[in-house]
């Protein structure tokens, strides 16, 4: 996951001639000199109370659905919000339309987008859908579960648009001991985030350590899967948010 942070703005000229239009001034929004959102004003919420919107639209016409991918979520979970892939849109779709909700780059590259209230706000007086919604839908357990599967290094767990069981044969060790025993430990917390009705995100602190996995690659790559404290209790990570169910 990233934060999202330096909100930024720059116009630009749209020629929207090919699809009989007229040329066209949009607004383009950056955060930490990524393009967010390419086209402010041509944003639309999609779904009944989903908010689910295309945040990279066709320059050739400013109609969402016009090309495909680049879909994102907005949910809320405690202070913040978060953009991340629509999870529920892209895997229970059937199979030929499953790359249409794809997320875009800077998703798939980076994670999920964390968004402070100070920076929401800044998106709320660009983007009229935002500034329209009553109450950010709340982000689900079984969200977070597939957002969680979703941040491993090197899609352990599969990539979009299929998420589905991790590759045990990419994993090489675990910082507590046997592998076995903290992967089924992992998998049951996994359920467990999934069928929960309220969950949180944390900031880590040095109260915890790590339970880390070493995978079978060039570089054996460290995934820090979780914390565990003095007691033994274990919380999924997500880079340095914990992730609490209650």
């Amino acid at each position: 996951m990233w934060e999202v942070k330096s909100i930024s703005t720059e116009k630009r000229t749209l020629n929207f001639e090919s699809s009989g239009q007229d040329v066209h001034v949009g607004t383009s929004i950056y955060a930490n000199n990524e393009l967010l959102f390419n086209q402010a004003e041509s944003i639309q919420d999609h779904g009944d109370g989903e908010h689910v919107f295309q945040s990279i639209i066709c320059d050739h016409c400013g109609f969402s659905h016009c090309e495909s991918g680049n879909w994102i979520a907005l949910r809320r979970i405690g202070d913040v919000h978060l953009i991340l892939p629509v999870f529920d849109w892209i895997i229970e779709e059937e199979d030929s339309l499953k790359n249409e909700y794809l997320p875009p780059k800077y998703i798939s590259s980076q994670g999920a987008g964390i968004i402070d209230s100070s920076s929401f706000d800044k998106l709320k007086e660009l983007i009229t859908p935002f500034k329209e919604i009553h109450e950010v839908k709340e982000l689900t357990g079984k969200e977070l579960a597939t957002l969680y599967k979703y941040e491993t290094p090197t899609r352990l767990f599969g990539d979009l648009p299929e998420i589905g069981q991790i590759k045990k044969d990419q994993i090489i060790g675990c910082s507590e001991g046997e592998v076995s025993l903290y992967l089924k430990l992992i998998d049951e917390k996994i359920y467990q985030i999934e069928k929960c009705s309220t969950v949180q995100l944390v900031k880590m602190d040095d109260n915890y350590r790590f339970v880390s996995f070493f995978l079978d690659d060039l570089g054996s790559t460290e995934w820090k899967a979780a914390t565990i404290d003095s007691e033994g209790n274990i919380e999924l990570l997500i880079d340095n948010w914990r992730v609490i169910s209650n």
